[in-house]
């Protein structure tokens, strides 16, 4: 990992695979690492309790806007998510389907963005004797806010916001239950095989999207992102 600033601002570099093995190593160190039989992180937990931020889940912001984090120099971060995302996923009798794993994936793109980026900010502000809390908040963002089009699971252009989206497919999915309960539910559909063929995998789609409270394009692009979607034909019978 390596601080740099480029045309967007202040920047952080991570090699390939540290995104992922940071998210696990926080899991751990909350000691709220999922199970195979418990999968969903409890992210409100996680953020309130390990990383010590407010979390505001009924705020007033822009419809366009899910939610966003802001830092703080010598006080906890803030994470403030719109409260009709909140009301949709957590008030209605019946909640429409993606709403409580759009609801779950912004909890865990602003978790992302205190874990990668509170570093940035911390620098800046850190170092009185050039930036200002002010300062250092107009030099890294003023808050990070996160767009319906930038929470997705695929790549965004906005570095910061692709290694938050990076983050929260971790902390929603963590590497080493997911592909323990991914194993489980190939198995119990196509009884022997350790991968599913391309166009074939929808029943262990929908239970992964269950069982970890994500969408089922997140439980997807999951099951392809760790090679467990192969070109049909392709794989083998154990």
């Amino acid at each position: 990992m390596r601080r740099f600033r480029d045309h967007d601002g202040e920047q952080v570099w991570f090699d390939e695979g540290e995104i992922e093995t940071l998210m696990e190593e926080e899991l751990y160190n909350a000691n709220m690492m999922c199970s195979a039989d418990l999968p969903a992180v409890e992210l409100d937990r996680f953020i309130e309790g390990h990383l010590k931020a407010s979390l505001d889940s009924y705020a007033e912001m822009d419809a366009r806007e899910l939610g966003y984090t802001e830092f703080f120099e010598k006080k906890p971060p803030k994470i403030a998510i719109n409260k009709t995302l909140t009301g949709s996923a957590l008030d209605e009798d019946e909640t429409p389907p993606g709403i409580l794993g759009r609801y779950r994936a912004t909890l865990a793109h602003e978790a992302a963005h205190v874990l990668l980026h509170r570093r940035l900010f911390d620098a800046l502000a850190g170092n009185l004797s050039l930036f200002g809390e002010e300062d250092a908040r107009q030099r890294l963002g003023r808050v990070q806010k996160c767009f319906k089009r930038n929470v997705l699971f695929g790549r965004v252009s906005d570095r910061r916001e692709f290694q938050a989206n990076q983050g929260m497919a971790a902390l929603l999915m963590p590497r080493p239950v997911f592909l323990s309960v991914a194993h489980r539910e190939i198995d119990r559909t196509m009884p022997g095989r350790e991968n599913v063929p391309a166009g074939q995998e929808g029943q262990v789609v929908e239970a992964l999207s269950r069982l970890f409270q994500v969408s089922k394009q997140a439980a997807k692009i999951r099951l392809e992102t760790l090679g467990l979607v192969v070109a049909p034909g392709q794989g083998h019978l154990s």
